[in-house]
């Protein structure tokens, strides 16, 4: 790889219990990752809960995030390429992303030979044992009827129910206590027995790099407590910790 990529999840733009303050400057550090990666990397993988919440009409998108759009298409036209793993805050990914950004949107993750070394992505919901409830919403909410009458509510109605859905589930996920054996752990050790040399999720907020006899399994973390990231050169997997210009003082 000339150019190393970078992984990222679960930022949660938006997050209603954040303080302006905070979020400010999230906005600013995110934006200062973005231009690293643009600069230093070839590829920016995002595996899933980019938003607290994210919800588009065929005709509607939420403006506030339109630096964020701007920032992405800077970075294809500049040639890094931009993968986008929906995760259970993405439910209602539609078109917008690769239509008119040119990212490449995947619903359920994606297995690719990175340099030569397989790898699988994905976000990681409904994989904990303890998930067996939410594995069950998740077919609901990406049935094709239930999107298409969801969109026959008005957006100013839309928005705030999926928010409000949005912030239950968020606090669920990193209140939970998933114990040692987390189910995402196993599946990944199960994955690398299979032949992936690495696995990389999100979803749980918590931080980790585990290696195992014939592979690595990573966990991404957060933007919303950790500040975690990875990069693959081609020959190693790390997991780092992003450097604020200057600390927020708090999150909430």
């Amino acid at each position: 790889m000339e150019k190393p990529a970078y992984f990222v999840s679960d930022i949660h733009l938006g997050a209603p219990s954040l303080t302006a303050e905070f979020e400010l400057t999230r906005r600013s550090e995110i934006l200062r990752f973005l231009n690293e990666v643009m600069t230093n990397g070839s590829r920016l993988i995002i595996v899933g809960d980019l938003f607290d919440f994210w919800y588009e009409y065929n005709s509607v998108i939420p403006k506030e995030y339109f630096w964020l759009y701007a920032k992405f298409k800077e970075m294809i036209e500049k040639g890094v390429t931009i993968d986008y793993v929906a995760g259970n805050h993405d439910f209602f990914l539609g078109t917008f992303f690769s239509d008119s950004l040119g990212l490449k949107v995947y619903q359920d993750g994606f297995s690719e030979k990175f340099d030569g070394k397989k790898m699988l992505v994905i976000h990681g919901d409904g994989l904990a044992e303890k998930d067996s409830g939410y594995r069950m919403l998740k077919k609901i909410l990406r049935n094709g009827l239930v999107r298409w009458a969801i969109r026959w509510i008005h957006p100013d109605l839309g928005f705030p129910l999926a928010r409000a859905f949005s912030k239950k589930s968020r606090e669920y996920t990193s209140t939970k206590d998933y114990g040692e054996s987390d189910g995402m752990t196993d599946y990944a050790r199960g994955k690398i027995e299979d032949g992936y040399e690495y696995v990389v999720m999100g979803h749980n907020h918590s931080p980790k790099l585990q290696k195992f006899e014939k592979g690595v399994y990573v966990n991404l973390g957060d933007w919303l407590r950790h500040f975690t990231y990875a990069v693959f050169d081609g020959h190693e997997l790390r997991l780092l910790k992003w450097k604020f210009e200057n600390e927020p003082k708090s999150s909430s």
